[in-house]
């Protein structure tokens, strides 16, 4: 049973130039957050309705980091030549809930306020289908895999198979895995609540072939630019399964493994058509990275189970009562020496959870409190990490 198909990863390489003005507030964004804490806390950077992170070092011939839950960003220096402006990392969960065309055009206009850039190439493009099926996927040899790959690789996790990957390496990659057992481990529910409004019965697993193509693949099949990836998915898909590989039924019988049938798995996703509705969409992806409230909901309740256990209590509201004693004690011994109050150090903490969850810009030049400045004890605090 096809339950999604589409993009599941698109990186965009920009040509283009930082401005020199945007060059030197990364450049301070950058020393920011190379500091302590409370000084890192202030390393963020904001482009039309998204409060970038501003990371601490740079990537490769990329000088500057930018990252939130939509994009991570690179960027090169204002006097880079020879090198792009930006290479975006487009986040898999915002490609559930909008269109590739659509995330350019944002890219493209975040980019715009802090340089001049052009129309991107595409460095890599993953395609997906998304299906349910009681198959056995490790029911065949690795001999009924015909690639013109070298690679090809098998998978499990506590003895349990979990999928295949040929081509690692190469500048085209296929992935075939147990995709519900990724979103159980790293709380993807968006995904699956998706493939319930697909007809999912949540009781089949549900498995992904996934088509990595890098820069070296495309610009052989001549499909450089995004324009030309969207018009050509089809042409991409066939080509990835019917020329590079197939998995076949092996025949004992016959020695030449190109006349071997193709396996009937390998038939159906083969004919996925691109140019139809690949499956619901998200109706939004947030653009803050932070854990949700279920989520830290659950983590708090083992918290408090594990501190009843440890004080022999059987009442929650008793051991929640403790549970917050204990947090308390641990701020006064992380900030009792420190020379600012415990208010004050609990508004540093906040600060570094809105930096690296997204949630909102901290004050760039906060008032200190004359009584207790925010640099006090400045050795100290820089030996504890703060």
């Amino acid at each position: 049973m096809p339950l999604r198909w589409g993009i599941d990863s698109l990186y965009l390489s920009y040509p283009g130039e930082l401005s020199a003005s945007a060059d030197a507030q990364l450049s301070k964004l950058k020393q920011q957050a190379q500091g302590q804490d409370y000084e890192a806390a202030r390393a963020q950077f904001v482009l039309g309705d998204h409060i970038f992170e501003v990371k601490d070092k740079g990537s490769g011939l990329f000088k500057f980091g930018l990252v939130d839950g939509h994009y991570d960003i690179k960027l090169s220096t204002s006097k880079a030549r020879n090198v792009p402006m930006a290479y975006v990392q487009v986040r898999s969960g915002v490609l559930t809930a909008k269109s590739p065309a659509d995330i350019e055009a944002e890219v493209r206009a975040l980019l715009a306020e802090i340089g001049n850039v052009t129309a991107p190439k595409v460095s890599r493009v993953d395609l997906f289908v998304d299906f349910a099926s009681l198959l056995d996927m490790e029911g065949w040899p690795r001999q009924a895999w015909v690639t013109r790959a070298s690679a090809v690789h098998q998978y499990a996790e506590d003895s349990a198979f979990t999928g295949w990957m040929i081509g690692a390496g190469g500048p085209l990659v296929a992935r075939l895995y147990l995709k519900i057992l990724e979103c159980q481990k790293t709380g993807k529910a968006y995904l699956m609540d998706l493939w319930r409004q697909a007809g999912w019965d949540e009781v089949m697993p549900v498995w992904r072939l996934e088509l990595e193509f890098r820069r070296e693949c495309l610009a052989q099949l001549d499909v450089g630019s995004l324009p030309a990836v969207l018009g050509n998915l089809n042409g991409l898909w066939s080509y990835a399964l019917t020329e590079w590989l197939r998995l076949c039924d092996p025949n004992p019988n016959d020695k030449t493994r190109a006349r071997w049938p193709i396996h009937p798995l390998w038939a159906a996703l083969a004919s996925v058509d691109w140019e139809t509705d690949g499956g619901p969409l998200a109706r939004t992806f947030p653009k803050s990275r932070a854990p949700s409230v279920d989520w830290i909901g659950r983590r708090a309740l083992g918290l408090v189970a594990s501190i009843a256990s440890l004080k022999h209590l059987s009442d929650f509201a008793e051991a929640s009562f403790d549970l917050m004693h204990a947090a308390s004690n641990a701020l006064g011994e992380r900030y009792s020496l420190s020379g600012i109050s415990l208010d004050q150090g609990f508004a540093e903490m906040v600060e570094v959870c809105n930096r690296k969850y997204n949630i909102a810009v901290n004050d760039p030049d906060p008032e200190e409190d004359p009584e207790q400045p925010r640099l006090q004890n400045p050795y100290w605090r820089g030996k504890q990490g703060l």
